[in-house]
């Protein structure tokens, strides 16, 4: 019999020690699932192998079954040679492997290639363990992630929420190494003589999280030392706050299910938010109900979904039906709200509306600048009135959602004219002015619903329908064409409102 080496057995008591670290924060977190499938997101770097081979050593004890699943984003030249090496990995331990090619050109304009990605990863991870039957899906952020991001939402401003993080657990998704350093981490590589592929663009400072990685953080940690184990304590201390928040909402039992197994959202608890125009909670309670049907998962939760609800809920809950996309919407019932897929007959006679159903426009003829209109599009009626002034000195720039606005006066023709969108309709957010997109588009990435795209004032102005461009769509922002610059010296404030909601 061949005895281990000294130097085996200390590897072997180095490898325990960091399970048993890693356990105990795992119970920490009232995480420890036994006889249950996980899924892996590795994407072949250092930090998803060492979680890899750490599930792999924790997969007896527990009685896990082990899927891993990578994303090839399609942003990088070498990310082929990380998709070959992870497979490797799969074939050699016999995990079943899940792999996706993502198509850059596929991103929307206005959203950046990080968000883009991760939206999608987490996408195709949420696919994959449905197919692998995975319960829980797991991802290798650590502790150095959790500080940059601490420090990134700091420097744009962040309340207490953005004080948490990344969070430990978010619905199926766990982190079982945010407590873990990255120097922990390519040390427990080490000990388990593993190896790892570089992804080079983690070196671009050009990127916002690499300049706090590589130049910020360094220069930070070199005067408080101690900096990252204090981020972190805080930002447990936060998300253990957040948990506490979440109880007392699971206790009002808005989320119910009625006879038929259907979930839906109280009556009563929905109609206080409403009342109270609580968007947050509203947003937590949206997101509750879909994703208590994997079916309605893929929907997106807009802050402009959430004032429809509120409006149409305040007019009269029962009539409540708002699109989510093109096939779901939030209905309301007897109960309170569900979500539904709508009928493709309704679906039909919805897009046969919108090609003979387009309401008048009007014209606001702007005599000294200034002007107002009242006008009727089916139930509801609407009002304009625009008015010029001398700049002031110290200029109010209203947000984008309100029902106000201001241009440069001197821009506008004397015509304004206001209907609802048409094809050929292009327009240039505030900022992109050399990137002009189909209306179409712009609604698309502002996430409109659908339903609400054709009945949505839209500000435009010019004397002949050839020279008529859109200067604002009321809620979502104005042209960059008409902004107010430092030469501006006359200003051009509108306000639209709707007199019966």
């Amino acid at each position: 019999m061949i005895e281990p080496s000294a130097s085996a057995i200390s590897v072997l008591s180095a490898l325990d020690r960091w399970d048993r670290k890693t356990y105990d924060f795992l119970t920490s977190q009232g995480w420890t699932p036994t006889e249950t499938t996980l899924l892996l997101a590795v994407s072949g770097g250092a930090d998803s192998v060492a979680l890899l081979h750490w599930a792999m050593r924790a997969a007896p004890r527990f009685r896990w079954s082990l899927a891993v699943a990578h994303v090839n984003h399609g942003l990088r030249g070498t990310a082929g040679r990380d998709r070959e090496f992870v497979a490797a990995l799969c074939r050699e331990h016999r995990i079943p492997f899940f792999d996706r090619n993502l198509d850059p050109t596929a991103r929307p304009t206005r959203e950046s290639p990080e968000m883009w990605a991760r939206r999608e990863r987490y996408g195709f991870f949420a696919e994959a363990a449905d197919r692998s039957g995975a319960e829980w899906i797991l991802t290798a952020h650590h502790r150095d992630d959790l500080v940059e991001t601490v420090f990134q939402r700091l420097g744009r401003g962040t309340g207490p929420r953005g004080l948490r993080g990344i969070p430990f657990r978010r619905d199926q998704v766990v982190r079982p190494l945010l407590n873990r350093s990255r120097a922990e981490i390519l040390g427990y590589l080490r000990l388990c003589g593993a190896s790892w592929q570089e992804d080079e663009s983690n070196a671009d400072v050009r990127i916002n999280r690499n300049w706090y990685r590589h130049r910020y953080l360094p220069a930070l940690r070199e005067r408080e030392p101690d900096l990252d184990d204090r981020v972190f304590r805080l930002a447990m201390k936060v998300q253990s706050i957040a948990r506490e928040i979440d109880a007392l909402e699971e206790e009002a039992a808005l989320l119910r299910t009625d006879r038929m197994g259907r979930p839906y959202l109280d009556l009563k608890g929905i109609g206080e938010r409403v009342e109270e125009d609580d968007l947050e909670s509203l947003d937590f309670w949206v997101r509750r109900l879909l994703r208590a049907d994997p079916h309605f998962r893929i929907a997106m939760v807009t802050k402009e979904i959430l004032r429809e609800l509120c409006r149409q809920w305040k007019t009269g809950p029962g009539t409540l039906q708002v699109p989510l996309n093109a096939r779901l919407a939030l209905k309301g019932g007897d109960n309170g709200i569900y979500c539904t897929e709508m009928p493709f007959q309704t679906q039909n006679r919805d897009r046969k509306a919108k090609k003979t159903c387009s309401p008048e426009a009007q014209r606001v003829i702007l005599e000294g600048g200034s002007g107002e209109a009242s006008w009727r599009w089916g139930d509801r009626t609407y009002s304009l009135v625009a008015r010029r002034y001398p700049r002031p000195n110290s200029l109010d720039f209203p947000a984008s959602a309100e029902e106000r606005a201001i241009f440069d006066a001197d821009l506008f023709s004397c015509t304004l004219l206001v209907r609802t969108r048409k094809n050929g309709d292009r327009f240039s957010p505030l900022g992109l002015r050399s990137h002009s997109r189909k209306l179409k588009m712009f609604f698309n990435e502002e996430k409109v619903p659908t339903g609400m795209r054709d009945i949505i004032p839209i500000v435009l102005t010019g004397d002949t329908p050839e020279s008529e461009t859109p200067a604002w769509v009321p809620g979502y922002g104005i042209s960059d064409f008409f902004k107010v610059s430092g030469s501006t010296s006359h200003i051009l404030e509108l306000v639209i409102k709707c007199e019966n909601p």
